[in-house]
């Protein structure tokens, strides 16, 4: 026999336990935790048990163990640390974008065969995950039309992870915390399912896991790479190499002097090297001068194509603890090309040239960029802060027109997996079912996430992927063990 969590009665083949499960609510900010007084038992050899477990208490794996708790599995979440979901609690500056308004395959980053991708956001709509989240986790949404975004109404974070904690205790989850996973094993001897290596603890069983551990940015919430570490060391997967992805990057503000805090609405691209054939363009406009260089939505959303060659050619430019700095370019280098303002070069153009001639040329772009922007891009074009418009020069309007329109931002380098909101690379979706989120190399292993090889970008969609996948890996992890102990 086994520890086991009630079920619901919807699942009648599975043997009532006595169950007491208790929400405490810490004082102030503290995180709501839930314990579980179950009757144990064991096997013959002492070995704890679960249908499912669920390693990592985050977005996808919280999702995951609700439907597979749902389904009628006996759940059982695995987290590292004191509380779950601490990522979730991060999120949109605390306000917590859950969901875009609308997503294709086009919103998301692979490195895997685009099919994979498109098969699990067909598995579920935005509508339908929309609803899941009002209906079932009680969760009243907003929309930010401005945005395009669905935020909770209470634009608290912390609502949407005890939300989710709420509905997983409704059906039954059991939670164990501070407990770390160091690997898994195929179960020995003739037993179906996988054996779990606890650090510090005996071995426990599992008929089929989820692994949901997360990826490496944030690691002070607790994310440290170890879904991968288990996903290429035990079930034998090829990973794409990791790499900080929605990260800032680092480099000189224009001008010489730092602008911390200055933001625009610009437009921004990615260019490939010598032939500045454009790559990528930028959904969002938003764009901040930082400290220690550029963020904004712009930015973090491009900033993959960076950060991944230099990450790949380079095995110690992760960057964990501190920034990183890229190879001294070369011409096939990657390169952030910027209209600061959206107005287009022909404009520019027309406002340095019309009268009155008087005017002083800061003054025009001032109409159009904030003041402390404008003054950075006259300095940077060297010309006078008391030039004129009939006093400037051909070759200095010309500088101009290339920093306002065409201005190639001097990146530095990255701030790393501390400050990534996500990370880029992991399992391969070719190496998975994706009619199920299974692992074709472990079958039994069924993965949601962060640790596989896709992220979307800034706007609620990386929610919408760990809701998605969660519910899919959920899902099939508890058809694969109840089918298995219905034969």
């Amino acid at each position: 026999m086994c520890a086991r969590v009630a079920m619901a009665v919807r699942a009648p083949h599975h043997a009532a336990a006595a169950r007491s499960l208790v929400a405490r609510r810490g004082v102030g900010r503290r995180a709501l935790v839930f314990t579980s007084a179950v009757s144990v038992s064991s096997d013959g050899d002492g070995k704890m048990m679960n249908d499912v477990a669920v390693l990592g208490g985050g977005a996808a794996g919280l999702t995951a163990a609700y439907f597979a708790a749902k389904a009628g599995a006996r759940v059982t979440v695995y987290e590292r640390t004191s509380e779950c979901g601490k990522k979730i609690l991060m999120s949109g500056g605390a306000r917590c974008n859950v969901l875009p308004v609308s997503a294709t395959t086009a919103d998301f980053v692979t490195e895997s065969k685009p099919r994979g991708l498109k098969s699990v956001l067909a598995s579920w709509s935005v509508d339908r995950c929309k609803t899941w989240i009002e209906d079932d986790l009680r969760l009243a949404l907003g929309v930010e039309h401005e945005t395009n975004k669905y935020f909770p109404l209470s634009n608290s974070s912390r609502e949407v992870r005890d939300k989710l904690l709420e509905a997983c205790q409704r059906e039954g989850v059991k939670f164990r915390y501070e407990s770390s996973i160091d690997g898994i094993v195929q179960a020995r001897d003739g037993e179906r399912g996988w054996n779990l290596r606890l650090r510090g603890a005996a071995e426990e069983h599992a008929s089929a896991i989820v692994l949901a551990m997360g990826g490496m940015s944030f690691p002070a919430v607790g994310t440290d790479g170890t879904g991968y570490a288990i996903a290429k060391r035990d079930l034998g997967h090829v990973l794409s190499e990791p790499y900080p992805a929605l990260v800032p990057l680092t480099g000189a503000h224009p001008g010489g002097e730092p602008m911390p805090g200055v933001s625009a609405q610009v437009e921004l691209k990615v260019a490939d090297g010598s032939s500045k054939k454009k790559k990528a363009q930028a959904n969002r406009k938003g764009f901040l001068f930082t400290h220690r260089g550029y963020s904004g939505p712009s930015i973090l959303d491009l900033s993959h194509h960076l950060v991944r060659p230099l990450v790949r050619a380079n095995d110690n430019k992760g960057g964990s603890d501190a920034d990183q700095d890229f190879e001294t370019a070369t011409a096939d280098s990657p390169t952030m090309v910027i209209n600061w303002s959206g107005i287009k070069r022909e404009e520019w153009q027309e406002r340095l040239t019309v009268p009155p001639g008087k005017a002083l040329v800061v003054s025009r772009l001032r109409e159009a960029l904030p003041t402390r922007l404008a003054d950075a891009l006259v300095a940077e074009a060297g010309v006078d802060s008391r030039c004129k418009i009939a006093e400037l020069k051909k070759d200095e309007r010309q500088r101009l027109l290339v920093i306002l329109t065409e201005y190639q931002i001097p990146v530095k380098g990255h701030q790393g997996y501390r400050k990534a909101e996500v990370t880029g690379g992991g399992v391969s979706l070719d190496e998975l079912d994706t009619a199920k989120m299974e692992s074709l190399k472990a079958p039994g292993i069924f993965m949601c996430g962060e640790v596989c090889d896709v992220f979307g970008r800034i706007g609620g969609f990386n929610f919408l992927w760990a809701w998605t996948s969660g519910r899919l890996a959920g899902v099939s992890a508890a058809e694969s063990v109840l089918g298995e102990n219905n034969k």
